[in-house]
Order: structure tokens, then sequence, then C-alpha cells
């Protein structure tokens, strides 16, 4: 019996991987913009999904969606950027008075010269760590402004194209692998865009209600910008693990600025709540029900693919799970079983 032999289809698969991750090593800012714009076309395929449901054509539900999109993304780079500046100096000026208290004022039941003395140095070094980092943060923000500009408009031209053309890629497909298994592969890309746009459409719901728990939960704690900080935790709740760090900075600003150390409590509570409620709840409903990936693989690949790429690692960590868990399951699986 002759040994059952791998589809052709694979190795060509493996090929075009290994060529996309070349290419986001040596090309990071274009192949990291086009990955990018791979899941905002997702996102805006769904939403048009959803308003073609209403009679609209698909070129019309798709201008809609891309609008809607596109508008939350602008409003929210519209905001941030005067919001955090405005808050600086707020937080800046509280920082700057507390470190020039005296700690007999600040922790008045205190006894002992050593004990205050220690606790000053303490307030010294954490005030002049907190300048050195806003003042690198700053600077960071300021010298990748032109990429981010860049990247922008690269993502805004690729998702609109790739939302256009994702209904005739399928035509693609005879002329990037061989003709003796075209009807199989075709099957299985068809799968794997499903298991990409349930994922995507998955992290959907839960930015929203991530979003709404934290908009809420602002309004209710009295901090300001309540509705900006549901919209910027929504949209970066894409990003796994660390769009909550995202949403912190400018929160965090604003609680200081308001209401000092009880305002740091009172968004960190918030950011609490809404992290579990999805990392407990949402996430595994995402990762385990629709695409039917554990969270801790997920973690390993993320931490190896972020010391490889970078943020982008982290963005492309759960599509290249999805990709190989699909690929594994219809070649590798199939040939261990009949070979």
């Amino acid at each position: 019996m002759s040994e059952k032999k791998l589809d052709p289809a694979f190795y060509w698969l493996m090929f075009y991987i290994l060529s996309y991750m070349i290419a986001l090593k040596i090309v990071p800012l274009t192949a990291g913009a086009f990955s990018v714009a791979v899941v905002f076309a997702l996102i805006i395929e769904n939403i048009s999904f959803l308003i073609q449901k209403l009679g609209l054509k698909r070129w019309l539900a798709v201008l809609i969606a891309s609008l809607i999109f596109f508008g939350i993304i602008s409003y929210s780079i519209y905001r941030v950027v005067p919001i955090v500046m405005e808050q600086w100096k707020s937080v800046s000026t509280f920082v700057s008075e507390f470190m020039h208290k005296k700690p007999s004022e600040i922790f008045p039941y205190l006894k002992g010269d050593e004990t205050i003395k220690m606790l000053k140095d303490a307030m010294d070094n954490i005030g002049q760590m907190f300048t050195s980092y806003l003042s690198k943060m700053l600077t960071f923000v300021v010298t990748k402004i032109p990429d981010i500009f860049t990247t922008t408009l690269l993502l805004v031209i690729s998702s609109t194209y790739l939302v256009i053309v994702l209904p005739k890629l399928k035509h693609f497909i005879p002329s990037m692998f061989p003709s003796s298994s075209i009807d199989r592969t075709s099957e299985f890309i068809s799968r794997m865009y499903s298991d990409m746009k349930k994922f995507v459409g998955g992290q959907m719901f839960n930015a929203v209600v991530v979003g709404l728990i934290v908009w809420g939960g602002m309004a209710i704690l009295g901090i300001k910008y309540a509705g900006f900080l549901g919209i910027l935790s929504g949209i970066t709740d894409f990003i796994p693990f660390l769009g909550v760090i995202i949403t912190a900075i400018p929160a965090l600003f604003i609680g200081i600025s308001q209401y000092g150390i009880f305002g740091i409590i009172k968004v960190l509570i918030v950011l609490t709540i809404a992290n579990q409620v999805e990392g407990w709840i949402l996430a595994p409903k995402v990762l385990g029900d629709r695409v039917k990936l554990n969270w801790f693989v997920v973690l390993i690949t993320m931490l190896a693919l972020s010391e490889i790429y970078g943020v982008i690692g982290v963005l492309v960590a759960v599509p290249f799970l999805v990709v190989t868990k699909d690929i594994w399951r219809e070649y590798i699986t199939d040939y261990l079983k009949k070979s």
C-alpha cells in the first residue's frame, strides 16, 4: 500500500504564510498596515452584513459601514490628543504640588524622623520617575506622528479596497493553487474566511460590551469624558491584553485631574471590572466557542510574536492561530489519519 501524500495545496499555503511572515519583518510598516487593514475590512464586512438586513444593496451597506467605522476611529483620534494634553497640565500641576508637600501634611499620624525621611525620599523618587516617564511617552508619540499618519492613510485605502474586492477573491484561487485539488482548496479557504469572520464578529460584540461597561462605570463614578473613554476602550479592545492599558493612560490622567488619588482608584475599579468581565466571560466565548482556541495558547503565541514583530505581533496573533488551526485540521490531521 502506497503511503498517503500531503495535498500539494498545503505546501503552497505554507509558502504564502512564510512569505507574509518574512514581509512582516522586512517591511513592518507596509505589511503591518495591510494586516490591520484585513481586520478592519472584516469589521466593515460584519457591519455591512447587519445593514444589508435592512434591505440595502451591498455597495451601499459597505459605504455606510465604512463611514460608521472610520467615523468612530476619526472621532477617537480627534478627541484623544486634546484630552490628553489638557489633562497633562492638570496632572503635572497635581503631581508637582503633591511632591512639594511635607510627608507630615499627607500622613499627619506618622511619628519618627526616620520614617518621615524615608517617605520623603520615596515621594521624590516617584515624582522624578513620573516626570521622566511622561516626558519619554510624549517624545515617543511626537516622533511617531509621521508613521501614524502614513499608516492611517494606508489603512483607510487598503481596508476600503479589500471590502470591495473580498467577494472576487475566490476567482484568484485557481491561479494560486494546484488544480489537482482546487475544489478542496476553495472549500477550505471559504471555511477559513468564515472562521476569521466569526472571530472578528465575536470580538466586535466584546468591544461593544466592554465599551458600555467603561462608559457606564465612568459616568456613575463621575469621571469626565465617560462617553469618549467608552468608545476608546471599545476600539482598543481589539488589541488583546494591551487594549485596557491604552485606555488606562488618558483615563488615569482624567481621574487624577478630577479627584487626585481617589480618581486613580475610581478609574482602576471600572477598568478592572471591564477587564474581568471580558477575561472570564466574553473572551472564552469568542476564543473557545467560536474559533476553538485555548486562551493560554493565545497568550503564549502573543508573547512569541511580540518578541519577533513588536506590537503588530500581538495584533496578528489570534488570526495567525486561527489560520494555523484550520490548516492543521484540514491537512495534517487528515494526513496522519490516512498515512
